[in-house]
């Protein structure tokens, strides 16, 4: 086994337990106890654990590192940025956030003709750029391994440009209408968003749906496209006349 493939089994095995000791993890891997240490030392030099006497753990539990969320929910994430790409236009400046849900949209874009996109996350927008599609990337600290960024100089960034379209996603929503996220800094980027583009589109995961998060970042009557691999109730549709409700699931 490669140490990527260890470390993104570790990872595995904190989102289902939060919290192991090293023993535990030579015995569920089958390497030696330098080996998992070493692993361990790599993991906590980018940030994504916490490391204790005999154990480890997420660096912030209620958040799972952007690496796992990469490659959770491969497929509905698949199916919501390919609905989400059928959005864009020719000619179309287009907002993208950091998100791992909205990395999955640069899948789609090569191929549509004359169009800019922005973006907070540095990996995405090293693809877009090799595949020929002019590229901004804000700027800004690194607030997430292995490259998205955020703060001030983000959003300073994000407020001086115009879009057609704004893509993002969060870390929760509720099904009485309200975008939730984990932090100050996203109701920040998400207001910017609204304020500069003229058509905001909020991609959700079922995982997503009725998770707990901390702050509103905004409601659904602030947004054009809701796009969900879930079908929302019924009443929550009728409350929300103006926005557009899009599920993978229904033809």
């Amino acid at each position: 086994m490669f140490q990527q493939e260890r470390l993104d089994e570790i990872m595995k095995i904190l989102k289902k337990n939060h919290y192991v000791t090293v023993e535990y993890l030579v015995q569920e891997i089958r390497y030696s106890p330098a080996t998992i240490r070493r692993d361990l030392t790599t993991l906590e030099k980018q940030g994504l654990v916490t490391r204790s006497y005999g154990g480890v753990s997420f660096k912030n539990a209620n958040v799972s590192p952007f690496r796992f969320r990469q490659h959770s929910m491969k497929i509905a994430k698949n199916a919501i940025a390919k609905k989400a790409a059928d959005l864009v236009s020719e000619g179309d400046v287009v907002f993208l956030d950091g998100s791992s849900t909205t990395q999955y949209i640069g899948h789609f874009l090569p191929g549509k003709k004359n169009i800019t996109v922005l973006t907070s996350n540095m990996i995405l927008a090293n693809y877009l750029s090799e595949n020929g599609i002019t590229t901004y990337c804000t700027g800004g600290r690194v607030v997430e391994y292995p490259g998205i960024l955020g703060g001030a100089f983000m959003l300073e960034a994000l407020s001086k440009m115009n879009a057609d379209i704004a893509f993002f996603s969060t870390s929760a929503f509720a099904t009485d209408g309200k975008v939730l996220t984990p932090g100050e800094g996203g109701v920040q980027a998400h207001r910017v968003y609204r304020e500069h583009t003229k058509k905001l589109v909020y991609l959700c995961g079922s995982d997503k749906i009725d998770a707990p998060s901390k702050f509103v970042s905004m409601t659904l009557d602030e947004i054009d496209y809701f796009i969900s691999d879930a079908a929302l109730p019924n009443e929550t549709k009728q409350r929300y006349p103006n926005t557009t409700f899009i599920c993978t699931k229904e033809k």
